[in-house]
């Protein structure tokens, strides 16, 4: 085992035995391969397309408790 592949053995071990949820969500964001794709004005603009949708009469409103509820492990 070299050198680099110990260090990244101990890493990985520590953020496996971590339960401070902060610092594991902020190691998660550092190595999420998959970019955040909107902009704010794009997600503002959809914000407010689908308040004017609403008002118009154009979507429902879903219950709470009507939703299906997917597990996810």
């Amino acid at each position: 085992m070299t050198v680099l592949e110990k260090k990244k053995y101990n890493v990985i071990r520590a953020i496996m035995n971590d339960t401070d949820t902060k610092r594991v969500t902020e190691i998660e964001r550092m190595y999420n391969s998959e970019p955040c794709i909107y902009t704010a004005e794009g997600l503002q603009a959809s914000v407010m397309q689908r308040t004017q949708d609403f008002y118009d009469g154009k979507m429902e409103l879903v219950q709470h408790n009507q939703m299906k509820r997917k597990v996810t492990v």
